[in-house]
């Protein structure tokens, strides 16, 4: 059965002024004055390529990991995905042929997966990739002749062998998100209709076992801490129960949109709030700021640059561009902001880190040798 429920969303700008109160922004950031040791990993790019870069931190220092990461430095991806400490990208190698390189940052090995090796001669495009367990999903089309095949193919990577199922689809698949042992696929009428549908996959014998309707212009779909797929829209998103495919609209208007479709980030903290990159609007002169989008509550959380940096440090010290990367560290309780320098800086990125309570507070910054696009808690 499918239930109908709406909501409005709710914009909070935080200035670090404000008066001290036991309700910050969020139930869910520690308040205690602990300190724990906890490694991230950013990944940077820079000239056309992306490496890793290691670092180390507590609640009051972040310092440069000198150790080299098994990862070595590759051509930015056609598409990338993090899992937990896993970090996959995938690469086109010529007309029919690709490969994904898996990198696991706990035990720092890599292993390179070729995905195509059974086909030639054709013209083929990946479109999305994910991964769950020892199971690695990839969505392609393969064109021939003006027909198109729209296909999902699922690689075991457990087998010493190349072992995989081809999943055939009816439209494009442009997306992929997995929950309640289930791939989703968003997939796009693009000969037709232009409309979005959503296949649903059952990962224990890799068949569809539900389609449905999503109309127009589906940015992205994600999976939030509780399972549930985000369907996101420019005006609103949609919040799917994976199990009953029970549907929730929470409807946004010009000010109040949190405006996470438009960004590729799915940090969340344990609590489900969803860490990420955010055009601010007029809330700021800066073309993408920090931001924090409670679920639960319906609000967006704003951390406009001008709001905790003084125009000196903002424009001299550390010479901000832009954000592009958030991300949470939940041991110590502090928003990660990754950020791309202005030209003509010596470093291009850096990394800036807030306490969010018991109210925000800057903490740090460190100058990084590339720019910040994704943030590993390790």
């Amino acid at each position: 059965m499918k239930t109908y429920t709406t909501f409005c969303a709710i914009l909070l700008l935080v200035f670090f002024s404000c008066s001290k109160s036991d309700n910050g922004p969020g139930d869910g950031d520690k308040n205690e004055d602990t300190s724990i040791d906890a490694d991230y990993v950013t990944l940077l790019s820079k000239d056309g390529l992306i490496k890793p870069q290691l670092l180390n931190a507590n609640a009051e220092v972040i310092t440069l990991n000198p150790a080299e990461s098994a990862l070595t430095e590759k051509p930015i991806p056609d598409y990338s995905y993090v899992d937990r400490s896993y970090f996959l990208q995938y690469h086109k190698d010529g007309n029919c042929g690709g490969q994904v390189t898996k990198h696991d940052f706990k035990s720092d090995t890599t292993t390179d997966i070729p995905v195509f090796t059974d086909l030639n001669d054709c013209n083929l495009s990946a479109t999305a990739l994910a991964k769950y367990d020892d199971s690695l999903f990839i969505s392609y089309v393969v064109t021939n002749l003006g027909s198109f095949d729209y296909l999902v193919r699922v690689i075991d990577l457990n087998s010493s062998d190349f072992s995989y199922t081809d999943v055939t689809l009816g439209q494009k698949p442009v997306d992929l998100t997995i929950a309640n042992n289930r791939l989703f696929i968003l997939t796009l009428d693009e000969l037709i209709t232009d409309e979005n549908s959503l296949s649903v996959m059952d990962m224990s014998s890799n068949e569809l076992i539900h389609e449905m309707d999503l109309g127009y212009s589906v940015r992205r779909i994600f999976t939030d801490v509780q399972d549930n797929v985000i369907v996101s829209y420019d005006e609103l998103h949609t919040t799917l129960n994976s199990a009953t495919m029970a549907f929730e609209y929470t409807q946004y208007d010009g000010v109040t949109s949190p405006n996470f479709a438009n960004s590729k980030s799915s940090n969340f903290d344990l609590s489900g709030r969803l860490f990420y990159p955010m055009d601010p609007g007029s809330n700021s002169a800066y073309p993408l700021v920090p931001a924090i989008y409670d679920f639960s509550k319906k609000l967006v959380v704003l951390y406009a640059f001008e709001n905790f940096l003084t125009e000196a440090k903002r424009n001299f010290e550390y010479e901000i561009e832009t954000t592009t990367a958030v991300g949470y560290d939940e041991k110590n309780g502090l928003m990660l902001i990754g950020y791309k320098k202005m030209n003509g800086a010596v470093k291009e990125g850096g990394l800036l880190r807030i306490k969010l309570k018991p109210e925000p507070a800057f903490v740090d910054n460190i100058d990084l040798d590339g720019v910040p696009v994704e943030l590993i808690m390790n």
